[in-house]
């Protein structure tokens, strides 16, 4: 019993010097931590949803900063039709007045929906985003081939293009133009819709979106009225 009582402060020592030696590492650990959780916190993701003629639409998208640019992609569903896309991010211009951006991507489409197996497109895209004071621009161009993987599929040329003022920090209006163009044996405008748009904030980081317009190439004896829209939810983070 004498041994171990005099063994017993030189135990107690060896515990406190491990003990205080264990610290630094715990501040380590915690600081790198940190920073994992600092590095993940600047990918930015959003949700979106649209409904129109082509029904309700789902995208899932997220931004992976790297340098001065980033690497963007997303996931396109509507029906039975999916599609995935990657592009670059490019900040042409970044200043607290004016800032410019382009998104050129490249997407790839599957339509699981037919009785053969999936249909597939290839979709080339430039997205445009302008923003200066009180004004934002925003420009869609994409293009859909099909005859690449089926002789007898159609190809189309698309743009969406919109200007908003916004009235304060909850509305933002303006005008909205979309056209599609058919390619290949019986190209010609196949459709141009002119309106209006609304965006409205919907708390923090989200937005409501309204386009009401008019679809102009409607045929001389179509009784049709043209009118026609869209809405949307959009959530970032």
């Amino acid at each position: 019993m004498k041994i171990k009582a005099l063994w017993l402060p030189q135990l107690l020592a060896i515990v406190c010097l491990l003990a205080v030696g264990s610290v630094p590492m715990v501040y380590a650990d915690a600081h790198e931590a940190g920073e994992e959780m600092e590095e993940e916190s600047s990918i930015s993701g959003w949700f979106r949803t649209d409904t129109d003629s082509l029904g309700t639409q789902i995208w899932v998208g997220a931004s992976h900063p790297v340098g001065s640019i980033s690497i963007d992609s997303d996931i396109y569903v509507v029906d039975t039709f999916g599609e995935f896309d990657l592009g670059l991010g490019i900040p042409v211009v970044d200043s607290d007045s004016l800032s410019l951006s382009l998104l050129p991507m490249v997407g790839i489409g599957f339509d699981y929906g037919t009785p053969n197996g999936p249909t597939t497109l290839i979709a080339p895209q430039l997205f445009t985003y302008l923003t200066a004071g009180s004004i934002y621009f925003e420009s869609w161009i994409q293009m859909f081939l099909n005859s690449p993987f089926d002789e007898e599929g159609a190809d189309s040329f698309y743009t969406r293009d919109f200007i908003l003022y916004s009235i304060n920090d909850t509305v933002a209006i303006g005008p909205q133009v979309e056209a599609t163009i058919d390619l290949g044996d019986e190209s010609g405008l196949g459709s141009l819709v002119v309106g209006g748009r609304i965006n409205l904030g919907y708390g923090e980081n989200n937005t409501l979106g309204l386009f009401v317009g008019v679809e102009t190439q409607l045929d001389e004896d179509s009784e049709d009225t043209g009118l026609t829209g869209r809405m949307t939810f959009v959530r970032s983070w």
